[in-house]
Formats: C-alpha cells, structure tokens, sequence
C-alpha cells in the first residue's frame, strides 16, 4: 500500500512475520497496545477517583468533573478523528495521537490542583479520540485474508478488554506501593507507558494515501461535538450532582443538537457538500444495527462497571486492589476468548451473538440470585461465587463484543473506516456514561433501603433485559444478512444519488 506517509507491504496474514513471496508483513502489535492504552486510560481515571478528593480538597462533583474531562472530549473528539484518518492518513494521526497521549498523561500526572488535572484530563481525552478510531481502521485495512482480519479483530477485542481490567487491577497496585511519586499521580502516570512504547513501532505500520476520503466537514465536526459534549458531560456529572436541573438540561440539549445535526448532514449531502457522517452510511442496516447493538452492550457494562464498584469497595468493604483482583476470572475469561474467536464463530457460525447473550442473561441472572442471597454474609461467599459466575460472563461477553464489532467495521468499505471506527467508538464511550446515569443511578437509589447486595440484584435483573433485547437485534441482523437486505455504502450512495 503506497500513499504519502510511505510504503509498506500489508500483504500479511497474521500478527507479525514474513508475508507472501518473503515480504515482510507489518506488526499488529503497535495497534493493539494503542488500544490498550487508550482503554486503560480510562480505566485508570475511574480508580483514582475515590483518592483525589482527599489529596485535591475535591467534593464528590469536582471528583466527576475530572472523570467527565476525559469522557466528554474523548466522546466529542472520536467521529472527527475518524475521518481525519480517512483524510489524512490513519498511521499520521495514530502517531500524533499517541504522542500527545504520553505527553497529556504526564501533564495529568503532575497536575498541581483540581483545574489543572481537569484541563489535563480534557487534553488527554482529545488525544485518545485521535488513537482509537485509527486502531480500529488499521485493524480492517491492514492486509491480508479474512482469517487474517479476523485474528486482528479478535486481538484487538482482548485487547481493549484487558486495558479496561489492567487499569482497575495496576492503577490499583501503584496506588498502593509507597513510593515517593506515588499514590493516585504515579497510577495517572503508567497510562504514558503503553502509547511509549507503541509509538515505537508506528513506522512500521501500513501507510494510507492521502486524500482518500472528502475534506472533512469541520463545521459539522463542531455541530456533532458540541452535542456529544453536552450529552456526555450531563450524563457524566448527573449522577453526582442528584441530577441538579441543568444536568438533565445538557442532556436534552445535546439530544436536540444530534438531531438537528442529522438533518443538517442529510441536507448538505444531496447538495452535494461535503459531510462528517454521510446519512446514507447510517441507512445501511449493518450499521445502522450494530450501532443500537452497541449502545445496549455499553450501557450494560457501563452500568455494570460503576455498580460493581460500589457494590466490592463501599457494600463488601474490599480495597481497590482486592476489588480489581476479584476479577481476574472474568478478565482472564474474556481475553482467552477474544482470542479464540475465529473460532468460536467457526464452531457457532452466524448465531455467535444471540447463544452469547443468552449466556450473558443466564450469568446474570443466577449472579442476581447469589447477590440477594449474600445480603449481610461478607464479602467471601459472594467474591467466590462471582469468580465461578464471572468466567460465563467473560465469556459471553467477548462472543458478543467481538463478533459485534466485525460488523459494525465490516459495513463499510476501507475507504470509511476511520469513519466506522469512530461511530462505533462514539456509541461505546456515550453508552458506558447512559449506563452509569441510568441503571446505574437506580443502583445507588436502590442500595439504601435495600441493601448494597439487594439492590445489585435488582439492577442486574434490568441488565439481563438489555441482553435479551440484544440478542433479539441481533437474531435480526442475522435474518437481514441471510436474505440479503444488507448493502454496501457505495450502492447506498449511488441509491440515493438516483
């Protein structure tokens, strides 16, 4: 592949080594510690929140502040990013991206006060938006047969799985060492290392030409942004402001703005003007699916992240560290089958999906059980039994999430990648703040009258609803794939010029 930043054979089929006729393939391993580390940032901002209200003079709502910095410009940033890819070339922009994320990490780590790490976090979200959309093109356009995408696909979704579990358990750990720079700067500081040593090896990458895709649309950049920020940033801080009237204010707003973006999109499309998300790419039914499919994911994990939080740390009075490493089985769990992957949807073919959530509802209902049943009995019986019941979860989650996001990328052709990474980045980041505002601001109203375990229980039950839901869509995609009804986006752009 040849184009301004360069060449390098993407003739490859696997991770790394030499490719057909003794070229040499590129390496995978930049892209997936790259989303490692973006995961793993976010990751590490959620663990050191409980310890920067002590050392910063920070109230509960500052605390959210720092943690919606990060998301609300990393959620803003993503679609944008993505076409600069497209644009401009997707191994550029993933370099630059990790370099500024080395760089605002530090910045982060060194804050002297509350607005300085927020200012900081914001830096540090805007930089993650450049890396992930990138990781996620990279992953479809880097060459090779479809095995060969499919074993990336399945790295990647370890990948990014084990940053989020790394966080909670390293954060963690550095916290807890005692070193001189330590406490919650020195777990801030560790999310430089990943994106370090990956920048290491972008050379190495697949260069993209340049000009492969329209000049983005700026002005549609910030009628999407600003949105996305007022929505993320509502969703964010409601929970710790008791939904305080403009919370719930910013989320109208940023709904409002979304839908007259659309419109605007649409508009400037048949006039033939250039646009930020084209309304015929949202028409394709893979996409557009995959999509609603990733909101339910997110949100049940987002949910689920917050709640299990709460429930391990401030309910069974386990520490950070403790908390982070009850979960090793289900993070062990859901890389072993990410990376198997290929062949588990070998084994179970275009059903991977609905069988995976139906595991997921079956693990989190009987985990909903063994929470009402723990009420008052300590924290052993009920860490024991989620390690049991967190190996099914793991599971089913990667069966999910994997073969999700091969749809999502697979909708649309190379030339828009960068564009579906950054949808489907969007919908994720977006959906991890609806599920803490929403089931997860039910488990906090739930936990006083019913009890941490109880109120668990509960929430998990609401959880097992958007699993069914999801494997309903998913049921759907399937029928829709199987009697043809999905298109590419060239026939739906040549449909709508007719």
């Amino acid at each position: 592949m040849t184009g301004a930043e360069g060449t390098v054979p993407a003739t490859g089929t696997g991770l790394t080594g030499a490719g057909p006729h003794g070229t040499r393939r590129p390496p995978s391993w930049p892209v997936l510690l790259a989303a490692f580390g973006a995961t793993y940032t976010f990751s590490v901002g959620n663990v050191t929140a409980p310890r920067l209200g002590p050392a910063l003079g920070a109230d509960r709502g500052e605390v959210a502040l720092v943690l919606a910095a990060y998301a609300t410009s990393f959620a803003a940033g993503l679609i944008l990013a993505g076409r600069l890819g497209d644009r401009y070339g997707r191994r550029r922009l993933l370099g630059a991206g990790l370099l500024a994320l080395v760089l605002t990490s530090a910045l982060a780590a060194a804050a002297p006060g509350l607005w300085w790490l927020v200012a900081a976090r914001v830096l540090q979200g805007a930089a993650s938006a450049l890396v992930m959309p990138q990781t996620l093109a990279l992953v479809r356009t880097m060459g090779g047969d479809g095995p060969a995408v499919a074993r990336r696909t399945a790295a990647f979704t370890a990948s990014s799985g084990v940053g989020t579990v790394a966080g909670q358990i390293l954060g963690g750990l550095v916290m807890g060492l005692g070193l001189p720079f330590a406490g919650w700067r020195a777990a801030v500081l560790t999310s430089a290392l990943p994106g370090a040593v990956a920048l290491l090896g972008v050379r190495r990458l697949p260069a993209s030409a340049r000009g492969g895709a329209e000049r983005p649309d700026l002005g549609g950049a910030l009628r999407i942004g600003l949105p996305l920020l007022a929505l993320v940033a509502g969703l964010s801080l409601g929970p710790a402001t008791r939904w305080t009237w403009w919370t719930p204010a910013l989320v109208a707003a940023g709904l409002l703005g979304l839908y007259g973006f659309r419109r605007d999109q649409g508009r400037r499309e048949e006039a033939g003007h250039p646009v930020l998300v084209p309304p015929s790419v949202l028409r394709l039914p893979a996409l557009r699916l995959g999509l609603l499919m990733t909101v339910l994911l997110f949100t049940g994990y987002g949910a689920f992240s917050y709640e299990y939080a709460l429930l391990t740390q401030s309910g069974l009075g386990l520490t950070p560290v403790a908390s982070g490493l009850a979960l090793t089985a289900f993070a062990g769990t859901f890389v072993v089958a990410g990376l198997r992957m290929p062949r588990i949807t070998a084994r179970f073919g275009a059903r991977t999906m609905e069988r995976a959530a139906a595991a997921q509802v079956t693990g989190l209902l009987l985990l909903g059980l063994v929470s009402w049943a723990a009420q008052g009995r300590g924290a052993a019986a009920w860490v024991g039994c989620f390690e049991v019941i967190g190996v099914l979860l793991g599971a089913a989650q990667a069966a999910q999430y994997g073969p999700l996001l091969g749809t999502v990328m697979a909708a649309v052709p190379d030339r828009a990648a960068g564009l579906a990474g950054g949808l489907f980045t969007t919908a994720q980041q977006a959906s991890l703040g609806l599920g803490v505002a929403t089931v997860g601001g039910l488990f906090g109203s739930l936990a006083p009258p019913l009890g941490w375990e109880h109120a668990f229980a509960v929430t998990l039950a609401v959880q097992a609803l958007t699993t069914a839901l999801f494997g309903l869509l998913a049921r759907r995609l399937r029928a829709e794939e199987h009697t043809g009804t999905t298109t590419t986006l060239d026939t739906a752009i040549s449909t709508e010029k007719a």
